[in-house]
């Protein structure tokens, strides 16, 4: 994500509750957490406040857990810290994980890779592939393309081919948003 967009988020955060963070865990992605695993590693894209990579650590998942606003960071290290379990968060940009080294058999992203550039999107899938175990799983959550923003029909498969296989796509709102669900399982 550009600093632009990240101190918009991070001011956004600062300022408001983000209609987008209700606390609530959609059914996919308690789905995902039943995945079986070989390492029990996951990460969390686009974190924000937390509530999924939280939800994933008591699920006996290790989380990473990365956004850009260091206020949501903030406020996700609160929220495990009250709930007594222990993801690790960071501030960083999802665009640039060398400093990972995986693997993870899950991956989430709820609702960071639609907002990103063409560009920040081929990094984005790059950095993802290298990081997944074979056989692993990649849950998205993405708007549909309105006025410039969201993912266009095929853009996932062209995004994540050939490391990554569309398994299914589920139409998905949030907020009255038309979106979809994308799982995707690495080859």
């Amino acid at each position: 994500m550009d600093a632009i967009g990240s101190l918009m988020y991070d001011m956004i955060y600062r300022i408001t509750r983000p209609r987008w963070d209700d606390g609530s865990i959609p059914p996919q992605v308690a789905q995902l957490a039943a995945h079986s695993g070989i390492t029990k590693n996951a990460i969390d894209l686009g974190c924000g406040t937390g509530t999924h990579s939280i939800y994933l650590a008591g699920q006996g998942f290790s989380v990473v857990g990365l956004d850009s606003s260091p206020t949501a960071i903030h406020l996700a290290r609160a929220r495990a810290t009250q709930a007594g379990l222990h993801p690790e968060f960071s501030v960083h940009d999802v665009t640039r994980l060398d400093f990972l080294h995986g693997p993870f058999d899950i991956a989430l992203d709820v609702g960071c890779l639609h907002g990103l550039s063409a560009i920040a999107r081929q990094r984005y899938a790059l950095e993802l592939t290298r990081l997944m175990l074979s056989g692993g799983t990649f849950l998205v959550w993405g708007g549909d393309r309105v006025a410039g923003f969201g993912l266009v029909p095929g853009e996932m498969e062209k995004l994540f081919a050939p490391g990554f296989r569309i398994e299914r796509v589920e139409p998905g709102q949030n907020h009255g948003r038309q979106a979809k669900w994308y799982w995707l399982n690495r080859n």
